[in-house]
Formats: C-alpha cells, sequence, structure tokens
C-alpha cells in the first residue's frame, strides 16, 4: 500500500501538491480525475531557460481560458503565438519577460493552458512518474490504492 500513497493522499485532498502545476481534483468525476492527475507535470524539473514556439504555445491553450480574456489581451496572445522562438523558463528573469510574464499575468495559475505550458518544458515530467509509477495512473491502480473514486 506504501507504494500508494502519494496517490491516496493527492486523490483524497483533490488539490495540486507544492511543486506541482495541474488542475486541483475537486468536484470531479472519476474519469475527469484520471485525466487530471495524470496531465500533473512537476514544476522543479522545468529549466531556467528554453526556447519554445509561438505556435507550441498557442497549441497549449486552453479555448476557454482564452475566451475569458479580453479583446486587447486576446490580441496580445495571438500576436506573442506569431512569434517564431521565443526564451521561456523558471528563473526569475525569464519569468520577468514578455513570454512567461504575459502568459502568468494572463492565464490562471494551474490552469489548463499552465499545465500544458509546463508540460512543454524539455524536461518537464510527469507527476506519476516522479512518484515511482511505470505508467500513468489508471482504474486498476484505483482499485490497488483501496478503492478510489
Amino acid at each position: 500500500m506504501a507504494y500508494y500513497d502519494a496517490l491516496v493522499s493527492a486523490w483524497n485532498t483533490g488539490t495540486v501538491p507544492t511543486g506541482v502545476v495541474g488542475t486541483a481534483l475537486t468536484s470531479q468525476t472519476t474519469a475527469q480525475k484520471l485525466i487530471n492527475i495524470n496531465n500533473w507535470t512537476v514544476t522543479s524539473t522545468i529549466p531556467a531557460s528554453y526556447t519554445i514556439t509561438g505556435a507550441q504555445i498557442a497549441s497549449c491553450i486552453k479555448w476557454s481560458e482564452f475566451a475569458a480574456l479580453t479583446a486587447a489581451q486576446q490580441t496580445n496572445v495571438l500576436a506573442l503565438c506569431a512569434i517564431p522562438n521565443l526564451s521561456v523558463g523558471s528563473s526569475a528573469a525569464e519569468i520577468a519577460l514578455l513570454g512567461d510574464g504575459m502568459i502568468i499575468a494572463y492565464f490562471p495559475s494551474g490552469g489548463a493552458t499552465i499545465t500544458a505550458l509546463s508540460a512543454q518544458s524539455p524536461t518537464a515530467q510527469s507527476w506519476w512518474k516522479v512518484n515511482g509509477y511505470v505508467a500513468p495512473i489508471n482504474s486498476n491502480d484505483l482499485v490497488a490504492a483501496g478503492g478510489l473514486t
């Protein structure tokens, strides 16, 4: 059962663990929770600086989060997505720059867009992998961990 301690803790609290980017598991179906927990990434593995294309950023933006922006913000994000190569990363110097700064200012922390962008990091790792699981969490894991729902 110790193998499943991290899963049970995350599942039962419903909150995103410290150092992890992703969607909280509260008020969701079991299927939604599985999708979200398998999309969690460990932020401590994101390098201080790396290059990403505007197209990669665009492909990570969740429509509902984009639609919630003002018209001016949407225009700014689309202009950002037109830039061929952007330097982004986890360092204070990087998050003070246009690419990271705009995304952090415009999109919700822990939301789908930031989660997807974190996963684009060349060294970002899935939460399940960091916690010793050999594959994404599935319904068999939920049963083995004590019948989580």
